[in-house]
């Protein structure tokens, strides 16, 4: 039989062990509670992080660069020196539009032919009602262009190419200024000369059909002109140089007249080179 001593000892042991078990599972239980909590504020904790971060900036492509179109030209003139040609670049019937930064490039050269494109970019006109002006555009050639073709890289065809050579020279004649001129096709160019009078140097394609009714004939440099006009209105003569039609008329100034005689001494006054 266990004495009362015994049993006061025993019952202190298993006092003891059942302290040393409950502060054990105390201490499970708080560490299982904070390993739930510490769960449940990393769940809470996520979102809010995710909330802090910088929305993704949406980016737009950027814009593709304004591409350079081929672009025609229907006129060219030769200048006196064989080798500078300037080439008239246009866009035809395209309404409201402009040529922005057109640029020239010689792209091939050959015992034939000489090919000339041109490119530039195709904007919004500023002013509708002058837009389309063609646009004068300069290249040189290695060595004269002689009897070869000019032709355009755009549409392969040979446009109307003038000589400076069958022109007289104004622009070492100091009575003659030029002003601005314009015209669609062909070549144009308006002078401003003595005591008011004006005088308009032109060139075309050769095309049939009637004509005023000739008054005379001419020598114009190496050609033969034909003269028609009035004394009141104006003198203009024209030739001929194969596929090609130059012409020049003489305006007097307004209430003034140019006889006949008078005219053909303003044509034996200009240079010819």
């Amino acid at each position: 039989m266990q004495t009362d001593e015994g049993l006061a000892r025993s019952n202190g042991s298993e006092d003891h062990v059942g302290r040393h078990r409950r502060v054990i599972g105390t201490a499970v239980g708080i560490t299982v509670a904070l390993a739930l909590v510490g769960g449940i504020l990393l769940s809470r904790r996520a979102p809010d992080q995710a909330t802090t971060r910088p929305p993704a900036t949406n980016t737009m492509p950027a814009a593709a660069p304004p591409v350079a179109s081929a672009i025609g030209w229907n006129a060219a003139l030769v200048a006196r020196d064989d080798t500078t040609i300037t080439v008239y670049a246009s866009l035809g019937d395209t309404r409201c539009k402009d040529l922005a930064q057109p640029q020239a490039t010689v792209t091939e050269q050959t015992d034939t032919q000489v090919v000339v494109a041109v490119n530039g970019r195709i904007v919004d006109a500023t002013d509708c009602s002058i837009s389309g002006t063609r646009v004068p555009l300069v290249v040189s050639l290695r060595k004269p262009l002689g009897d070869r073709v000019l032709r355009d890289a755009a549409s392969a065809l040979p446009p109307p190419a003038f000589s400076e050579r069958e022109l007289p020279d104004l622009a070492s004649d100091k009575r003659w200024s030029p002003h601005s001129s314009h015209c669609d096709e062909g070549l144009c160019q308006g002078y401003n000369g003595p005591n008011g009078s004006t005088l308009f140097a032109g060139a075309g394609r050769t095309v049939g059909g009637e004509s005023s009714a000739a008054v005379g004939t001419v020598s114009i440099g190496s050609r033969e002109g034909t003269i028609t006009g009035r004394p009141e209105r104006s003198w203009q003569v024209r030739w001929e140089v194969g596929d090609v039609t130059y012409s020049l008329r003489l305006t007097p100034t307004e209430g003034e007249t140019f006889s006949l005689k008078e005219f053909r001494a303003e044509l034996a006054r200009l240079r010819w080179t």
